[in-house]
């Protein structure tokens, strides 16, 4: 995959050619998914555009985790039809969803204390010089999606050293450093002030702007 340092006033886009605002980035036809003899989802008809916040809103049980975990390819679904970028996808999983621009930032974090905010953006993708890490390169990249995104964040702080609402920027940034068509945001919200909120929905606002799809999960009325 191609990887491209992001420029202020860049639009965020994967390996795929930018879509248009407007234009279906994910489509779902008749999408089936059982556990046992439990339906999780049964004729489910989703469809997700470019420019565009789609709300996934319902209690617990309602499938919105079964729906999303099938869309970033941490569960398989047994009939249906799962469309990305206009091309049919028979199995989706984590790196093909990685690859193509798909990103999600869990409820529960991914990332590692211990580590500094720039380790945890590379984690597992570290950009290469020959035999060594590029860490200019790694620098640059980290400080322009942080810039971005207007995160004022040390690239070098440890992440236990970081408030919750601080360590959900990361994740945002993790998932958009690599080139990001779609987000996906679990329950975003769950441990954050009215403030923090607030700062993250005007985030959703700017990507939105920038022509990414966002799935927002949630099951709280008075954020919708």
């Amino acid at each position: 995959m191609t990887e491209h340092v992001i420029a202020p006033g860049a639009v965020f886009a994967s390996g795929h050619p930018a879509q248009k605002v407007g234009e279906t980035l994910i489509k779902l036809l008749d999408l089936d998914k059982s556990y046992g003899a439990f339906h999780a989802l049964k004729n489910m008809q989703f469809e997700l555009r470019a420019g565009e916040v789609h709300v996934l809103f319902g209690e617990n049980g309602a499938g919105k985790s079964t729906l999303i975990q099938i869309i970033c390819g941490v569960q398989g679904f047994d009939n249906g039809s799962y469309r990305l970028f206009g091309s049919e996808v028979a199995a989706m999983t984590p790196a093909l969803a990685h690859e193509k621009g798909v990103s999600i930032v869990f409820q529960e974090f991914s990332l590692i204390p211990e580590m500094t905010i720039e380790e945890n953006l590379f984690l597992g993708h570290e950009m290469m010089r020959g035999p060594r890490l590029a860490k200019g390169a790694m620098r640059q990249k980290t400080l322009a999606v942080l810039d971005r995104l207007g995160f004022a964040l040390d690239p070098r702080a440890k992440v236990r050293s970081l408030r919750r609402a601080h360590q959900q920027m990361v994740e945002i940034a993790k998932a958009l450093l690599w080139d990001c068509h779609v987000l996906i945001l679990d329950e975003p919200t769950a441990s954050l002030t009215d403030q923090e909120a607030a700062q993250l929905f005007n985030i959703i606002e700017q990507l939105r702007e920038d022509g990414l799809g966002i799935v927002y999960v949630s099951h709280r009325m008075p954020e919708i």
